[in-house]
């Protein structure tokens, strides 16, 4: 009976050791399952931390960096090309700076009253022309060439804006077809920097010459070391005696018209004459 109960004593220890073990593995189980599934959650929350801090940031900055390395190469061949043909721009340099010191030199430093004065002095010694009037505007700025810019130019001379400017006259006069030509053909081989702007005139009928006007601009340059240069004009009278001979070159073209009708009168006899 000892023996028996001893053996029953063991089943029953043994019987609840299994059970034991039976239970414990469904537990065991869940918890390995909960713990794989908690560090693959981690993993992957690392794997996008990584992708979107690391990879991105990678990825960008590689791009950045390609585009910034190509801009840097373009511009060390920009800079080889420019290098290799630096004799030839700088030959090229000083054509262009004499080019713009050529155009320079062609505008006088100002341009006054008495150039507009004188221009029409000048046209009445050459031409038959009587002028009633010269009506002249203020001086205006047309143009103007920023500091920056002729410090660029680095030309000799020049340091601060240039500004080109335009002084209007008009000449209000009475002339013929012949001389008017003439005036026109004067003007623009004149040493001034000017420029004729408009022409009108109709025929008086009477006497048989051009009434009418010529609007000129004279154009200058501020900004130069060059200095004005005023007209020679002591060679002719001062006063305000008719500086401009005007009663005189009156008198001469009333004369050159009688001319003119006493030939047309001989011409026209002789061919009554004649027939």
């Amino acid at each position: 009976m000892a023996k028996e109960k001893k053996e029953k004593k063991i089943k029953d220890k043994t019987a609840k050791k299994e059970k034991k073990v039976k239970e414990s593995k469904p537990i065991k189980n869940y918890f390995n399952q909960k713990t794989f599934l908690g560090v693959s959650l981690v993993g992957i929350l690392v794997l996008v931390v990584v992708y979107v801090f690391v990879y991105l940031d990678f990825t960008q900055r590689t791009e950045e960096l390609e585009k910034s390395n190509s801009e840097l190469l373009a511009t060390v061949r920009e800079l080889e090309e420019y290098n290799t043909n630096m004799e030839s721009y700088k030959i090229e340099i000083e054509e262009i700076k004499a080019e713009i010191n050529a155009i320079l030199d062609e505008y006088p430093a100002d341009a006054r009253e008495e150039d507009a004065i004188m221009l029409a002095v000048e046209l009445q010694e050459r031409n038959t022309i009587d002028f009633d009037a010269i009506n002249m505007e203020e001086k205006e700025g047309v143009y103007t060439v920023e500091p920056y810019l002729v410090t660029a130019a680095a030309l000799e001379g020049l340091d601060e804006s240039l500004v080109f400017t335009q002084k209007h006259a008009v000449y209000v006069n009475q002339t013929t077809y012949y001389d008017l030509k003439s005036v026109i053909r004067q003007i623009y081989e004149s040493d001034n920097r000017i420029g004729i702007d408009n022409i009108v005139y109709t025929k008086n009928e009477e006497y048989g010459l051009l009434e009418g006007n010529i609007d000129i601009y004279f154009y200058s340059l501020a900004g130069t070391d060059k200095e004005y240069a005023a007209p020679d004009i002591a060679e002719y009278p001062a006063g305000t005696s008719d500086p401009f001979r005007s009663e005189e070159i009156a008198r001469q073209m009333a004369m050159d018209i009688l001319e003119d009708m006493a030939d047309e009168e001989g011409e026209d006899g002789a061919e009554e004459n004649a027939e």
